[in-house]
């Protein structure tokens, strides 16, 4: 069952500078997702940059660069 946007911001409080919301798809062997313009521009983020996904017992994310 999909949300909207605004249903997802009413089931959590969000504080943040820019905010985004993106869709997973597959090349039939990873799950994908583009990081949005705006996001890219802000972190300053290029070709060959990498991210390290943290994750906590409570689901929560933090993602740091790597240059």
């Amino acid at each position: 069952m999909a949300i909207t946007e605004e249903e997802l911001r009413k089931l959590i409080d969000i504080n943040a500078d820019i905010e985004k919301i993106t869709t997973l798809s597959s090349d039939g062997r990873n799950l994908l997702t583009r990081i949005p313009k705006e996001i890219r521009d802000f972190l300053k983020l290029e070709k060959g940059d990498k991210l390290r996904w943290l994750v906590d017992e409570d689901k929560k994310i933090k993602i740091e660069i790597i240059k």
